[in-house]
């Protein structure tokens, strides 16, 4: 007994070292490198998950395909694996080492962008691009919590602003780039540009990322304690004590709704300005792209730090400036719809982006600061499982299936109108987001 009492004794000792040596690490410059390399993985993710968008008129052109085919394409071929993998795949990341998952994702989803260039109809397409779903659902819920080992809630925020400017780069880069080959080498060969520079990052992940000691920034630790052991808990019971935290909860669902209406139009931002405005497709690329990274990275930068200072002074405060961000962005983006010039559709589509990503980064710090540090991962999958089920999965297909049915009546700007419909959930966004800083101050 005095044996095994001394063994404990040790265990807890050489526990709260490693702790002590892991802050020692997280408070140095190499967490800016981490950082770094996790949001050039996201920006890799999102090119190409949405490189897609300035390839679809190429695509429909040669297989004949309709806006609902498009959309299936472009929503559930990716969401329907990518969702539902990234629960079980986070919960390995909860026990396991998280850089090698990661790393592993990266590698799958680049080969199978690769492989899209191959494809020699719509199902060949669209088994691809369900590979490039199951490859990203092993990014983003790891990365997550990653992120939260190495900075702490104070500085969450704005760490988290930093990992999405992975959305408006990889948007850049997609579209920029998408757009410029498929013009003058086709869209095959677009996908196999995208795809191929992902293997040599996923190496690079592998071999200088250090995984860090979950709860290493906690509260708690850093007064000397040792971290919460980690509970062996079952699926079932992990997502009940994760949807019985009403602020998840609530936050969780607002961001899905955001979600929805912002993949919504970065689906078929692309397909609107090619059939509505004369412009050539490496053109709406570089606009579209352009504008995304412009006014996207500078309001994902704002929010975060405005996160962070607002959290100090009032626990409400992130939640506060995402109902804002979204309310104020929803009329901005009905204005852009109804315009008949490119650039002021351009400029208030832009302003709408800026005002929407102001909301993004808050949104996912909150849900890391709310929830425990060995459910992390999982609380980050559930986020994108509703957001990207619901949101990328159905967005871009009733998008697409409401431009088929209001093109009778609206003709080459049925898009416009399906879109307009579609901008509305952005006020249930708000409303969710409002209603989660009410439950905030409750639970403070």
């Amino acid at each position: 007994m005095a044996q095994a009492g001394s063994e404990n004794k040790l265990n807890s000792t050489d526990q709260i070292a490693a702790q002590t040596t892991t802050q020692t690490t997280t408070r140095g410059k190499y967490r800016w490198y981490v950082l770094g390399v996790l949001s050039l993985t996201y920006a890799f993710s999102f090119m190409d998950r949405q490189i897609l968008s300035i390839l679809l008129e190429d695509i429909r052109a040669e297989f004949v395909l309709s806006d609902l085919q498009l959309g299936l394409l472009s929503g559930i071929a990716f969401a329907l694996f990518y969702a539902t993998l990234g629960i079980p795949i986070a919960r390995l990341a909860d026990r396991f080492n998280r850089v090698s998952i990661v790393s592993l994702a990266v590698a799958i989803w680049s080969a199978m962008t690769a492989l899209c260039g191959a494809a020699g109809n719509f199902w060949q397409l669209f088994l691809a691009r369900v590979g490039v779903g199951v490859g990203e659902a092993g990014g983003s819920p790891p990365s997550h919590s990653i992120i939260s080992d190495y900075f702490s809630k104070e500085e969450r925020g704005f760490a988290m602003s930093i990992y999405s400017l992975g959305t408006s780069l990889g948007m850049l880069f997609g579209l920029v780039m998408g757009g410029f080959v498929a013009e003058y080498y086709g869209w095959r060969w677009a996908f196999v540009c995208a795809g191929v520079p992902g293997l040599a990052l996923a190496l690079l992940l592998k071999f200088t990322v250090r995984e860090p000691v979950r709860g290493a920034m906690e509260e708690m630790t850093q007064a000397g304690k040792a971290p919460a052991p980690e509970q062996k808990e079952s699926m079932s019971d992990a997502f009940r004590a994760l949807w019985a935290n009403r602020s998840y909860r609530y936050v969780n669902l607002a961001h899905m709704c955001g979600v929805f209406v912002g993949y919504g139009f970065t689906v078929w931002k692309p397909p609107l300005y090619l059939r509505q405005f004369d412009l050539s497709q490496s053109e709406v690329g570089l606009v579209i792209g352009l504008t995304s990274a412009g006014l996207g990275v500078p309001g994902m930068l704002l929010g975060g730090y405005l996160a962070d200072r607002l959290s100090t002074r009032d626990v409400r405060g992130p939640a506060w400036l995402c109902a804002a961000a979204v309310l104020l962005a929803a009329p901005v983006y009905m204005l852009a719809l109804w315009s008949s010039d490119w650039i002021m559709t351009t400029l208030l589509i832009g302003l709408g982006i800026f005002l929407y990503s102001l909301s993004h980064a808050p949104g996912l710090a909150i849900v890391q600061t709310v929830v425990e540090p060995h459910r992390r991962a999982q609380a980050a999958a559930y986020v994108f499982f509703l957001s990207n089920m619901l949101g990328l999965g159905l967005g871009p297909v009733l998008v697409g299936s409401l431009s088929d049915g209001f093109s009778a009546e609206f003709a080459h700007r049925s898009l416009n109108a399906a879109l307009g419909l579609v901008t509305l959930v952005l006020f249930m966004a708000g409303a969710l987001y409002w209603q989660t800083a009410k439950v905030l101050r409750e639970s403070a």
